[in-house]
């Protein structure tokens, strides 16, 4: 194996982590919509609209690469925060990026509330929090796939 220094080793896993954190907010807004749209389909007894119009996946997707900077930047101080704290304390294993993740739509909701000064949501959220844990956990195991892998397989 050729050695290639260590700034650029370093920036190589800087920009794995970057892209790892992209595609897991990606991820997060469209595994989000879908979540809502069967949560929908099941409040009112048919298919999620997605199964009825498959074009509406590709304007959703369109529309979340459209916000992905605001998506980014409203996601970035807890994942930077949980990130921070998992390595610090030697945790780089995938289940606890996920445990991370499963946090996420918690502590996205009370980032938005308190950026908007509670005007955001004007009824109990917590449901809709427990309902996109799941997608929490699979955006972190996309970041930690990304981004953090090789690393732990360096790592063993």
């Amino acid at each position: 194996m050729k050695n290639i220094g260590p700034l650029k080793t370093r920036s190589i896993g800087w920009g794995r982590i970057g892209l790892g954190y992209i595609a897991a907010v990606f991820f997060g807004m469209m595994g989000t919509w879908a979540s809502l749209e069967i949560a929908d389909a099941i409040t009112y007894g048919r298919p999620p609209l997605f199964a009825l119009y498959p074009g509406r996946i590709l304007r959703i997707a369109k529309l979340s690469v459209q916000t992905l900077p605001a998506a980014m930047l409203i996601a970035a101080p807890f994942t930077l925060l949980a990130t921070a704290c998992l390595i610090k304390l030697r945790l780089r294993r995938w289940w606890h990026f996920s445990l991370a993740g499963a946090a996420s739509p918690l502590a996205g909701i009370l980032c938005v509330q308190l950026l908007t000064l509670g005007r955001f949501f004007h009824h109990d959220v917590t449901p809709l929090a427990f309902g996109l844990m799941p997608t929490g956990i699979l955006a972190a195991w996309i970041y930690w796939l990304i981004g953090f892998y090789r690393q732990e397989a360096i790592l063993k």
